[in-house]
This record gives structure tokens, C-alpha cells and sequence, in this order.
């Protein structure tokens, strides 16, 4: 098949042979341009879609790189080792010993509990299942509800946000020293209310992406890996 990676150059006039197209998702004007001159019933795998539109499935085959479970899974152990490197390059302090809540306990979540018990940080992970619950204490955790969470936020050094709905909101923000260090991994609309933490001067960064910004090389492998998948019909590299 002849597959078109739409971050190269676009030349219109190969769409119609194109058969295969990898693309991010929403198109840019461009991309959207050379799709439209594609050739129905042709392939798109589309790198960071949560969904695609009805245009798109009903002209395209269209395979989600997030419906490829190896990748999702390997993607978060990317993740969560980027997140600590972040807060190791950040912090003017070893996580070691020190107390680190983890809020939102999906895949991210757990890789991150994961490393940070193996290197003896003390931590507390927020999760709205029990079962969440349960499993963090099982792996050396701690772990809280988030309606229980509130008075936990003042002992903490570090918090990493890996839930994308709003769990540090104005009223849980003015709970946290501004000494402490906050992480979002949470995609749009963010698991932190930004605008409040910066009134507040609170120490919060906006950590989206880490894959492709703390090791490409990685990322970009992985990616490969997922993509080989697809366009081959679940046949590993």
C-alpha cells in the first residue's frame, strides 16, 4: 500500500493514490484538503483521535492509534517516567521518602505508583473506585477517595494530576502550600483549574505531551510499532 505521513510535504496531486493516510486529528486545512481528494474506501490512522467524524468513517476505513491497546499501555509507562523526570529536574529535592500524591489512578496512574513505591516516595493515590483503591494499597500505596482527599493536600510535596476532569479546583487549590510542586498530565479541559492556581502562585505545570518531549526516540517507536499494527492487521513489528 502507499501510505502519505501527512507531516511531510503535501502534494495534492498524489492524494488519489494515496491508500493509506497517517494523519493528527483535527485536520489542518491542508491535510483536510488532501483527504477530501483521496480515494473512498481508503485508510486513514489517525494518531491522537479520540473519535472521528461521520464524514470521515463513512468515505474512510478509519483506525484511532488510542484503539490499539499495546500502544495506550506502553504510551503510559512513557508517561509516567517523563512525569518523573519532570519533577526530578523541577524539584530541589529527592522524591525518595517524600510524600507524592498520584490523583486519577487509570493506566497512567498506576505506572506512576508504580515507580514512585520503587523508589520509596510515600504515596497517596486519589481514585474514585474502590477497586483503584484497593490496588494502589495492594502495590505500597496509600489511597483516598477524592472527597476524602481535601485535608490530605497540605502533606503533600508533590501531586501528579493524571485525571482530566477538574479535581483541583479553586477550593481544593487553597489547600496545597505553595511550597509543594503540582503536575498536570490530564489532557483538555485539565484536572487543575490553571487561572486559580496562578492567582494563588502556586508551583503548577501544564505537563501534556511528555512522550514526544522527554524521550522522542522512545515515542516515536512506540508509535511506529502501533501504527506497523494497525496496517498490518495486528501482526507485531
Amino acid at each position: 500500500e502507499n501510505g502519505i505521513d501527512a507531516e511531510s510535504s503535501l502534494q495534492p496531486e498524489a492524494a488519489p493514490y494515496a491508500s493509506v493516510l497517517i494523519a493528527k486529528y483535527p485536520f489542518t486545512d491542508e491535510v483536510r484538503a488532501f483527504a477530501d481528494s483521496m480515494k473512498a474506501g481508503s485508510r486513514l490512522i489517525l494518531l491522537n483521535a479520540c473519535g472521528a467524524d461521520r464524514l470521515l468513517t463513512e468515505k474512510f476505513r478509519v483506525n484511532l492509534l488510542s484503539d490499539d491497546l499495546a500502544f495506550v499501555n506502553e504510551n503510559a509507562v512513557l508517561t509516567a517516567e517523563g512525569a518523573l523526570c519532570a519533577a526530578m529536574h523541577h524539584a530541589d529535592f529527592a522524591l525518595t521518602g517524600e510524600r507524592v500524591m498520584v490523583i486519577g489512578y487509570g493506566r497512567i496512574g498506576r505506572a506512576l505508583t508504580e515507580m514512585l513505591v520503587g523508589i520509596r516516595s510515600v504515596v497517596t493515590v486519589v481514585s474514585r473506585r474502590e477497586a483503584g483503591r484497593l490496588q494502589a494499597m495492594a502495590r505500597g500505596a496509600y489511597a483516598s477517595s477524592p472527597e476524602s482527599m481535601k485535608p490530605l493536600l497540605g502533606d503533600a510535596r508533590v501531586i501528579f494530576v493524571t485525571s482530566p476532569d477538574r479535581m483541583l479546583d479553586k477550593e481544593m487549590l487553597s489547600c496545597i502550600p505553595k511550597s509543594a510542586h503540582i503536575y498536570d498530565l490530564s489532557s483538555a479541559p485539565y484536572g487543575v483549574d490553571h487561572a486559580s492556581a496562578k492567582e494563588m502562585e502556586l508551583n503548577v505545570r501544564l505537563e501534556s505531551g511528555i512522550p514526544g518531549r522527554y524521550c522522542p526516540l522512545s515515542a516515536a517507536k512506540c508509535m511506529y510499532r502501533a501504527v506497523w499494527r494497525i496496517w498490518n492487521g495486528g501482526k507485531t513489528v
